[in-house]
């Protein structure tokens, strides 16, 4: 058939996605004589195997995809274990009945009925879009079946599109390029390098040697510049709030993504909104108009020439422009994953579909409602993953099995004392190392708009998920969710009784009209919190303290309920609350970070502007750990009362 004359067929026809199947076989494990129901695209994900569609038989070494009519007969024979394959159902019609040219076509070959089979050149762009239909369609809801009909016009599309490239003579794209590519189409989604050589059939350090061999970085930096970018985009084009973007670029919290947004940019978001808006970003050192993401030459994988050639040409974000620095950040980001030289991985692989990993031997569940909706639960877990809400978890005594934390962190010493694996990745969450602790039951701190995160997570085990600013609420929550009720009472009444020892001390020391400031400065602008902020309010809300005046004529310009604000380092004199507590860095900084930070913090104390701050003068300004104070919980809380007693010389 001619390759034209299939491309218009598929662009005149209306296409109806029928179901999605998914089958994983055994090694020696087969499928005899199935008779394909509709025009199906089988496509083969995992492992080794051999297929025979209507007699023709076809080796399978990972990635591949086969496509057959209605009526054809189907056997697969697995040669290892988990050989992973999908049924993509689909029955296509003309859209115009009556088109004698076209009908004559679809006599002469009907695209729709013939079989084909296909190594794609750059499977991870197929798997992305297959992902995509996947995941909708499972969602069964109206609007999801018409977005996975969609998808897989685009499925096709992609993979003619490679059909065409092989059958012009270019060769296979090289790992590093289809990493690139994965990363560029899925920034806003979690993503770790495990996942992404996971797909590709390596191992994580050699994708990590690829990366640093051919564009000199990492993956996770590339992925970290591609996110920044985008943001960038969306800074100066878009009104979006700050929430907004961070969730839309892939990150979870807010506060990480605008340090890292300042690390790589030099400007925190919104004084880089601010700039542009007053059109003085127009040679910004971060989006220009005249540089590519990263140099079009062509990438060589040589290391295995039995698996690759070539490379074609590479699809980068569509007008997205960074500077030569941002280039070198954009190279450095792939490092989580390690590839051999194998086709077949058996490691979980987050895109590849996770499933509940614990078998069902809680027999009796429950229904609990949570942020996200409802969820079905065991009455009684035993192993609990954790992720951001793992202060309750502990003052809970609860099961836990996984949580996330590093080393420095004001949680760690006491989770590893209780044998819990803890796993911190930047950025995302680690669905591998979930996967393997066993979970029935998950227990997360997510946005509300991160649904992308929740649905992951509940593929592997039941998911709720509270807030942990207000940890009084959610542990009140967790423990009527996992039966321990009387612990979360008890955790609630013993913080009261110290926050109301905490605050008649404070009041009596220092008196009820004394003012303060909490603060993060850096060698170039100072975070200025407001009450409203969670992690510091306890300062103001629950200990009774003042706010500074000057603070609160900030706060009267912005929108109620802000954080607070980032100003220049010459605000600082104006700073008239009688005592100043301080922060520098982040509440999951390395001890690197932290380190660097607390540096960082101390140029600043050299300096003029800092040295006129009346606290300063007075010797009230208190420094204070990110480490707890920039995060909520019993533990954390209670920390942060014992710092305010201590400044105070009250313990």
């Amino acid at each position: 058939m001619i390759w034209n004359d299939h491309l218009l067929l598929w662009n005149e026809a209306s296409v109806k996605l029928l179901d999605i199947r998914h089958q994983k076989l055994a090694k020696g494990d087969e499928l005899r004589d199935y008779k394909l129901p509709s025009s199906a695209f089988l496509w083969m994900t995992r492992g080794r195997g051999r297929v025979m569609l209507n007699g023709n038989g076809y080796t399978i070494n990972g990635f591949h995809v086969l496509h057959g009519g209605k009526g054809m007969s189907l056997d697969v024979f697995s040669s290892e274990d988990n050989f992973e394959y999908y049924l993509i159902l689909y029955k296509a019609l003309l859209a115009v009945p009556g088109n004698r040219y076209l009908h004559r076509l679809l006599k002469q070959g009907n695209p729709f009925r013939i079989q084909y089979g296909f190594v794609p050149n750059d499977p991870l762009a197929l798997h992305m879009k297959f992902q995509m239909m996947e995941q909708r369609w499972r969602k069964l809801t109206p609007i999801d079946k018409l977005y996975a009909k969609g998808v897989l016009y685009q499925f096709a599309s992609e993979l003619f599109g490679q059909m065409a490239t092989q059958k012009a003579g270019t060769m296979r794209i090289d790992l590093v390029s289809q990493a690139m590519r994965y990363i560029e189409d899925s920034y806003s989604e979690p993503i770790t390098v495990e996942g992404i050589a996971g797909l590709l059939g390596c191992s994580s350090s050699f994708l990590s040697r690829l990366f640093k061999k051919q564009l000199g970085t990492t993956p996770i930096e590339y992925l970290t510049g591609i996110r920044i970018a985008h943001a960038s985009r969306l800074l100066t084009e878009t009104k979006a709030n700050l929430q907004e973007i961070t969730s839309s670029v892939g990150y979870l919290d807010v506060y990480y993504f605008s340090r890292v947004f300042k690390k790589q940019t030099g400007l925190p978001p919104l004084r880089f909104r601010s700039l542009a808006t007053e059109k003085s970003v127009q040679k910004s050192p971060f989006i220009r108009s005249d540089e590519a993401i990263v140099p079009r030459k062509g990438h060589r994988y040589n290391d295995n020439d039995s698996h690759h050639g070539p490379e074609g040409d590479l699809t980068m974000i569509k007008d997205l422009k960074l500077s030569v620095g941002t280039v070198m950040l954009l190279c450095m980001t792939l490092l989580f994953s390690g590839c051999t030289t194998s086709t077949g991985s058996t490691e979980p692989s987050v895109t590849a579909g996770l499933s509940t990993t614990v078998a069902q031997n809680q027999l009796q569940t429950k229904l609990v409602k949570h942020m996200m909706g409802e969820s079905e639960i065991p009455i009684n877990p035993q192993r609990i993953a954790v992720n951001g809400l793992e202060d309750i978890m502990l003052a809970l005594d609860a099961p836990m099995v996984h949580a996330q934390s590093m080393k420095g962190q004001y949680l760690y010493d006491v989770l590893q004392e209780k044998k819990i694996t803890s796993v911190y990745t930047p950025g995302s969450l680690n669905y591998e190392s979930i996967l393997d602790s066993k979970p029935d039951l998950i227990v997360a701190n997510l946005l509300p708009s991160d649904k992308e995160s929740y649905e992951q997570l509940s593929k592997i085990a039941p998911t709720i998920v509270y807030d942990r600013s207000d940890w009084k609420s959610s542990i009140v929550a967790i423990g009527k969710a996992i039966n321990r009720e009387d612990q979360a009472a008890s955790v609630i009444q013993a913080y009261d009784e110290k926050l109301s020892k905490a605050k008649a001390a404070i009041i009596e020391k220092i008196g009820a009209d004394r003012t303060i400031a909490f603060i993060r400065p850096s060698s170039k602008d100072v975070q200025l919190f407001f009450p409203a902020f969670s992690y510091s309010s306890i300062a103001y809300k629950d200990l009774g303290m003042t706010l500074d005046p000057v603070l609160a004529k900030f706060r009267e310009k912005e929108e109620e309920g802000s954080w607070g604000i980032e100003a220049s380092l010459e605000t600082l004199p104006s700073l008239s609350a009688d005592y100043l507590f301080v922060t520098a860095g982040g509440s999951f900084d390395s001890e690197d970070e932290a380190k660097a930070a607390l540096e960082e913090l101390t140029g600043v104390e050299t300096l003029k502007v800092w040295n006129q701050i009346p606290a300063v003068k007075q010797g009230h300004a208190y420094k204070m750990s990110a480490r707890h104070w920039m995060l909520n919980g019993p533990t954390a809380d209670k920390m942060k009362i014992d710092d305010v007693l201590a400044a105070f010389h009250l313990q």
